[in-house]
Formats: structure tokens, C-alpha cells, sequence
């Protein structure tokens, strides 16, 4: 036996999805790091619910026909231009101005108030189903437009949703416009459009965590004064081998806790992000001039290197040796650099 549809369950099963898909993605702003977005994203979802409740009471002659024919579609059609402002949004974009969010609904509201067309339902319905899909193909271009910038897991997904999503409005429209549709093909596309919409709202609740994990990630592996990455993020970068040719460099700036209390340390943390500009060349560090309190701050760097000269050996032994040369350029008076000759780890 087939699955036997009806409009009126249907549609409060997608009534259901949309209020659950608003909490879901309400939920998930109150904690994401990038919360630009996603309260719109749920308005957006709320508008679609309460404009699809008004239809349905409205077939059911609860209100005035003038009054949820244009109600209802003035509700779908913002709801879906918010989608995709919202999505844009969360993508990083700029905003889309008020006047010209609200252009779409508002014409089509002025429009329907000149005509009428509200009050016939498939002329209603290929107003709605136009827009919803010129919104969600849209939406669906700004998420995936992002894919090499932000590489991230939920992205390939939710555009898929999104574009799923505009397609079935898309073909919805098409029997409408050749006026092939049915009661029970309104049902179906509702019902699809039911998990595409609830499966968006999970997906832009993944993103967000996926976002939030790359941040961690980040913080965990750079160092907040210098902006560079840190040992953990050096130790992760490395190769499993060193090729032959390579070499390791041990640096450190000489004196630096001298400074630190002679000058206090936010004199210090000065030196060390001026440092990172010329970290290669013990010269250029030498050339630096920093003042605190009207006193120059000379500053210095020691390296200790070591050249990888044959195969074999691990990291800790060969930064053992580099560390090693460190200590020698220091012992031998600072300012230069040690090369471990012929050393082999």
C-alpha cells in the first residue's frame, strides 16, 4: 500500500519542522562564536511557520479569505528573502539593507492588493514557490561559494539541502505554471520540504560547531601576542623525515629577561612582536630601536643551527643538536650564529 498524504497533516508536520528548526538554530546563536546570522535565519524560519498556519486556517474558512491570502503570502515570501539574507549573513557578507529586504514582499503584496491574485491559490502558490526558489538557489550560491576559504565538513551538505530545497520549488512551480498540480502534489513537495528544511537547521548548527572547533583549534596553535603559530602548531607542520639539505635554527633573543625587568613587560611583549618581523637575520634584529621611558632598548638574537647531512635521526635528536648550538652561541658571547658542524644525529 502507498503512503497516503493529506494536505492538512502535511502541512502541520512542516509547521512542526519550522518551529523546531527556529528553537534548534536560536539555540545554537546563544553559543556560537559567529552568531552573525542565525537569529535572523530562526525569524526567517518563524515567518515561514506562521504564514504557512495562516493558510491553513484559512482554508479551513477560520479567517477572512482577503485577509490570510495576503497575509500568508506576504509572510512566505519575507520569510524566504530573510533565508537568504540570513544565509549571506552567516557566510560573512555584508548585510542586505532593510529597504531592500523587504522590496520583494512588499511588492508582491502591493501587487497582489491592485490584482487580487491573492485569492486565487495558484496564482498565490506560483508567487510563493517563485520566490522561495530564486531565494534558496541564492542561499545556496553563497554557502557554497565559501568552499576554499572555509573548508569545513556541513558546508557541501547544507548547500545540497539548500539547492534540494529551491529544485522542488522549482518543479512545484513548473506544475503549476502547466497546471498539472494536485492537492496531493502540494502534499508530497510540503512533506520533502519538511526534511530538507529541518535538515538545513541541523546542518547550519554543525557548521557552527565546526566553526567554533577551528577557532579552538587555532587559538590552541598561535600565539596571542606574536600572531605566529606556537611549538604545537611548529610540531604538527613538521614532516615525519628531514631530506638531506635541511637545517634547523634555535633562536633566542639575548637578554630578554633583562628587559622584561628592567623596562616591564609590556616593553617586552613590544620587542617580541617587532622581533617577529626579522627573526632570520641576527642584523636586522640588531638594527631594531625601541625607546621606553626615553631609554633605548637594544636588542640582540643568538641561533644555533644544525645542517641535516645524511638520513636518519629523529626530530628530538636533531633539535637537541640545534638547541645544543644555541647554548654555544650564547657561551660564545651572543649576538651570532653557531652552526653545529658535522654533526649527525
Amino acid at each position: 500500500m502507498g503512503l497516503q498524504l493529506d494536505l492538512p497533516t502535511v502541512l502541520l508536520l512542516y509547521k512542526t519542522a519550522l518551529v523546531a528548526g527556529a528553537l534548534s538554530i536560536f539555540h545554537v546563536s546563544r553559543h556560537s562564536c559567529r552568531p552573525q546570522g542565525l537569529r535572523p535565519l530562526a525569524a526567517a524560519y518563524l515567518l515561514l511557520a506562521v504564514g504557512a498556519e495562516l493558510a491553513g486556517q484559512g482554508e479551513y474558512k477560520v479567517l477572512p479569505q482577503w485577509l490570510w491570502t495576503h497575509t500568508s503570502l506576504l509572510l512566505g515570501t519575507l520569510g524566504y528573502v530573510l533565508f537568504w539574507a540570513s544565509v549571506r549573513t552567516l557566510s560573512g557578507r555584508r548585510r542586505v539593507p532593510l529597504p531592500l529586504l523587504m522590496a520583494v514582499p512588499c511588492g508582491w503584496l502591493v501587487l497582489g492588493i491592485a490584482t487580487q491574485f491573492p485569492l486565487d491559490n495558484l496564482l498565490r502558490a506560483g508567487a510563493f514557490h517563485l520566490t522561495a526558489a530564486l531565494a534558496l538557489a541564492a542561499a545556496a550560491h553563497e554557502v557554497w561559494r565559501d568552499r576554499h576559504t572555509e573548508p569545513l565538513p556541513s558546508r557541501g551538505l547544507l548547500a545540497g539541502l539548500l539547492l534540494t530545497s529551491a529544485g522542488l520549488f522549482a518543479l512545484q512551480l513548473f506544475l503549476i505554471a502547466t497546471h498539472a498540480t494536485s492537492p496531493v502534489g502540494f502534499a508530497r513537495a510540503f512533506y520533502a520540504q519538511m526534511f530538507c528544511h529541518f535538515g538545513v537547521a541541523l546542518m547550519v548548527s554543525s557548521l557552527s560547531n565546526e566553526r567554533a572547533e577551528v577557532r579552538l583549534q587555532k587559538v590552541a596553535q598561535t600565539d596571542t601576542l606574536t600572531g605566529i603559530g606556537n611549538r604545537r602548531w611548529l610540531m604538527s607542520m613538521l614532516p615525519a623525515q628531514l631530506p638531506v639539505g635541511s637545517a634547523i635554527a634555535q633562536l633566542d633573543l639575548d637578554h630578554f629577561k633583562h628587559i622584561n625587568d628592567r623596562f616591564g613587560h609590556a616593553a617586552g611583549d613590544r620587542v617580541l612582536r617587532a622581533a617577529a618581523v626579522a627573526q632570520r637575520l641576527c642584523r636586522a634584529v640588531q638594527s631594531i630601536r625601541l625607546t621606553e621611558a626615553g631609554e633605548d632598548i637594544s636588542v640582540t638574537m643568538s641561533i644555533g643551527m644544525v645542517c641535516v647531512t645524511s638520513g636518519g635521526g629523529s626530530w628530538a635528536e636533531w633539535l637537541a643538536a640545534a638547541d645544543q648550538a644555541l647554548y654555544d652561541a650564547k657561551h660564545a658571547g651572543r649576538n651570532r650564529v653557531v652552526v653545529a658542524a658535522g654533526r649527525r644525529a
